[in-house]
């Protein structure tokens, strides 16, 4: 019975460590890469390189409508709710224009899409330049999921305002 109470013991003082460790690991030694510009193109590429591969025809580029959108709102230094929208016209690049009616038949889901995708940003987020490539690789992500395939090559920010 001895045994077993050690055994126990010892078992015990193991998970807590393992669970202390993953804490310190987690928390203080290991830093998050900082989301680069220049990292995000260099994705932004591979993945339109990768995605070259299967298509057949010529690009083509559909102009979406203009969105405005109430950003997520955050507390000041004093308590206040502060609110903020952001304005945003795009532009998503077909890779086939044989693709171009698919897309065109499911553009208001997308559309929906990428309205609750901004709508959950901060104002932060977007005021940097990180923020918008990160924005810009999150829809042609989640067009891309949606259609089954990757249709969307590039999203192109022709306006972008923030307030």
């Amino acid at each position: 019975m001895k045994k077993i109470t050690l055994l126990i013991g010892v078992l015990n003082t193991i998970a807590i460590a393992a669970v202390l460790g993953l804490f310190v690991y987690t928390k203080m030694v290991f830093k998050r890469p900082a989301i680069t510009e220049h990292g995000e193109r260099a994705k932004l590429v591979a993945n339109a390189n990768k995605l070259d591969t299967g298509a057949s025809g010529k690009k083509m580029i559909i102009q979406l409508d203009p969105i405005t959108v109430n950003l997520d709102t955050f507390k000041d230094k004093d308590g206040k709710e502060v609110a903020h929208y952001a304005s945003v016209s795009l532009a998503i690049e077909i890779r086939d224009e044989k693709d171009a009616a698919h897309f065109n038949d499911v553009k208001a889901v997308i559309m929906d899409q990428i309205i609750q995708n901004l709508g959950k940003k901060k104002f932060d987020e977007l005021n940097q330049v990180q923020g918008r490539y990160l924005f810009r690789s999150q829809i042609i992500d989640s067009a891309n999921d949606y259609l089954k395939k990757p249709v969307v090559t590039e999203v192109y920010f022709s306006d972008f305002l923030l307030q």
